[in-house]
Parts: structure tokens; sequence; C-alpha cells
């Protein structure tokens, strides 16, 4: 029983030790783009806003980055990773090669477009007015071709929010969106955070169940082994 514990504990510190490493590494890498946001945006032009927690309908949603600019509302997703990056803008999953071993992860152009639509609704405005943005901070490398709305350098990113010239809000406007999301986001705190994490595992749950369903009477589908 005592070598049977000391494996359960070893095993959960080696879990806790994985997801604040992965953790510490995403938080690294939306530093190295507010850091970027902020020394190649004019700050009398643009407004960078980071790491806010929304209230949703469900739970909350929490968005690295939100550019507000004249030309737009700019919704920023990033991924910190390395290794070769394998994407299609239609494909529910991506896949990252990393030493010859492949992972799968979501697409985050389909996971900021739940960002978008959060801040849509909360500032009022028209989907044309909003622009979805993912940037890879880590060294990552593309292998097949990519929308252009999805960014491989921290200072590219800021070439590409400048590029948009396409007049949409006065300065006014801006500073009202402005406060409206601070007013709106959840304090930056642990239990904030920790909230967070707990609903964002809720919905993986909840969407791996979906998968045993049957999709004709969502009955729970038993899995069974052929006689021979």
């Amino acid at each position: 029983m005592e070598i049977l514990a000391f494996i359960l504990f070893i095993g959960v510190v080696i879990a806790f030790l994985l997801q604040l490493s992965s953790s510490s590494k995403g938080a690294a890498g939306e530093a190295r783009v507010n850091s970027s946001l902020r020394s190649n945006l004019n700050s009398h032009e643009y407004y960078v806003l980071t790491d806010l927690t929304l209230p949703t309908k469900g739970g909350t949603t929490q968005i690295d980055h939100i550019v507000l600019s004249r030309n737009g509302i700019f919704v920023v997703e990033t991924k910190n990773m390395s290794g070769w990056i394998f994407g299609d803008a239609n494909k529910a999953r991506w896949t990252q090669v990393l030493h010859r071993h492949k992972t799968q992860f979501q697409n985050p152009l389909r996971q900021n477009y739940g960002h978008l639509r959060v801040v849509q609704d909360l500032l009022g405005i028209e989907t044309k007015q909003l622009h979805n943005v993912v940037v890879f901070a880590g060294s990552a490398e593309p292998k097949t071709d990519m929308p252009e709305n999805v960014l491989w350098d921290t200072r590219e990113l800021s070439d590409y929010i400048r590029s948009r010239q396409n007049a949409h809000f006065s300065d006014n406007q801006l500073r009202i969106f402005k406060e409206r999301l601070n007013r709106n986001a959840l304090d930056a705190n642990r239990e904030t955070n920790r909230a967070h994490i707990k609903h964002v595992k809720a919905k993986v749950a909840e969407q791996q169940n979906d998968k045993t369903k049957c999709p004709r009477c969502t009955a729970k589908m038993v899995e069974r082994s052929n006689r021979k």
C-alpha cells in the first residue's frame, strides 16, 4: 500500500509540474507579444489590452490580447510553440511535429473565433470591424500554406495590424470600448484563473462525452468486441 501511495504521489507531482511548465511557457509567449505590441504600435493610435478574462453565458473566456484601433478591433490568440506546424483554416485540428513526435491541437483560428463573438456582443459592433489574428511567438515553422492572419513573428504581428487602413471608429468610440472591456473584465488573480481552467476542463469533458453518444438517438454507445 505504501508503494502504491508513493507511486500515486509521484504521478500527481509530475502532472502538476507539466501543467506548471505549460502555463509558464504560455505566459512567456504572451509577455513577448505584449512587449512587442507596445513597442511597435503608437500608443496614441492603438490601445493594447492583455490577458482579459471576460464573463460569458456559460462561464468565462480568456483572451490573450485585444488591440483597439480606428481601423478595427484585433483579437489576438498567442501560441508559444516549437517544431513544425501543419494546419488548414478549415480543419478542426492542427498538428505539431517536434522531435518526430506528433501532437494535435485545436485550430487556433476556431479557438479565437469564440473570443471574437464575446468581444462583438460586449461592444455591439459588426463582424467586419473585427480581426481574428493568431501569432506563433516561439520558434515554430509552418509546413503548410497558412492564411495571412496566422503570423510567425511578433514584429510581423505589428506590421499586420498597421497594414489595415479602413477607418471604422472614432477616438471617442475607442475610449468607450477600452473602458467597457476593462470594466467587464474579471480581476486577474489565482481565483479567476482557477475558475476559468475549471470551466475549460468542463467544456472539454462535455465534448469528449458527446463523441461517445449515438448521433441518431443520443444514447451512450457501448464498445463491443468481435467474437472472432
